[in-house]
């Protein structure tokens, strides 16, 4: 029946060479599909630097501005976390307060530059949330839910109770500084720029090394990635501990936005419950989700400034949606349409190629 099949030596190693050209082109389309997502990052990220350039823009939108970006790193903390390791926290404005509160005493007391309180800020809610995880990952779904939420209360207690942080007075901090000069609002719009800038290549270096898909197993198939030899303790352990440095800084920078820091503001637990709200509705599988969800929980209560009630309603009735029709996220659901498109397209070669090899 096959009497007709070439069986020479050439024709075997071409056969042999066809699923090496098959795998090896897709992987050239998947880098190609990288290379597009780097380019467009690349640009959003420029409009932004760019954007204080133009004549309309005002000192209180940058500030506003710096706001939402601050937001946006705190999500992208509460991302590590839930997104990629499938852990829950409701506690993360406890290390937000870390943050804002390290960055601002030391400033207040030794001087300190502004970048130097934002790494202060960093470490020591990265050094608190390694301690903390080795407690609260003996804990499991709603649990370790609860325990996150008792730590941004015991945090709140701290706070308005020891005097040395000055409870409800608060504490009035003098104009930011960077290298010995003065900052306003635009120096500080850059500077939360270039810290979102990093934190977002950082995390998406994370999401695609070795340690990211170490995460994304335990996530998906703990049981399994132990098997295979990941390490649980060590790997969650290490994803609490980045998820509340980065949450840190957005600390260190919100102390820093209006050079003012309170128990009235940084006790308050709704911060921890917005962070997580940004990852939420914006998406938790996708690193720009929090883009999105970060920018809702911000711009919502300014445009709705009259009605501050209606605003709390509101976000309440958005994150029912978003939990009801795009579990996902917001930004999930937009891009879903770009995914399956490429996923055609590498469906397309893997298809044509297995065709070539069979004939």
């Amino acid at each position: 029946m096959d009497a007709h099949k070439d069986n020479s030596p050439t024709a075997q190693d071409s056969q042999t060479d066809l699923p090496r050209n098959r795998t090896q082109a897709v992987r050239d389309l998947k880098r190609r599909f990288m290379r597009n997502d780097i380019l467009f990052s690349a640009l959003f990220f420029l409009a932004m630097l760019a954007a204080p350039l133009f004549p309309d823009v005002k000192g209180w939108m940058l500030s506003q501005a710096s706001l939402v970006i601050i937001y946006i790193i705190a999500a992208m903390g509460v991302l590590v976390l839930v997104g990629f390791t499938g852990l829950v926290s409701v506690g993360h404005g406890g290390f937000l307060a870390i943050g804002a509160y390290t960055s601002a005493l030391l400033t207040l007391h030794l001087n300190v530059d502004l970048v130097v309180g934002i790494v202060a800020g960093m470490a020591m809610a990265g050094l608190i949330g390694a301690v903390l995880a080795l407690i609260f990952l003996r804990l499991s779904g709603a649990f370790m839910a609860i325990g996150t939420l008792g730590f941004a209360f015991f945090v709140g207690t701290i706070l308005n109770n020891v005097p040395f942080f000055q409870g409800r007075d608060g504490i009035l901090l003098d104009a930011n500084h960077v290298l010995g000069i003065e900052i306003g609002d635009h120096g500080f719009y850059y500077v939360s720029t270039i810290c979102l800038v990093l934190v977002t290549l950082f995390v998406f270096a994370l999401v695609n090394s070795g340690t990211g898909r170490a995460f994304m197993a335990l996530r998906d198939a703990e049981k399994a990635a132990m098997a295979s030899g990941v390490n649980r303790l060590k790997y969650r352990t290490l994803a609490f501990t980045l998820s509340a440095a980065i949450t840190g800084i957005a600390g260190a920078l919100n102390a820093h936005v209006v050079n003012y820091v309170s128990a009235e503001v940084f006790a308050d637990i709704w911060y921890s419950v917005d962070i997580l709200m940004a990852v939420v509705v914006g998406g938790s599988t996708v690193i720009f989700g929090p883009f999105l969800g970060g920018f809702f929980v911000v711009m919502l209560p300014f445009f709705f400034e009259q009605l501050a009630d209606f605003s709390f309603i509101l976000k309440g009735v958005v994150l029912i949606l978003v939990l009801r029709f795009a579990p996902a996220g917001i930004m999930e659901l937009l891009v879903r349409p770009l995914k399956n498109a490429r996923r055609r397209r590498l469906r397309k070669i893997g298809g044509s190629m297995a065709a070539e090899e069979a004939e």
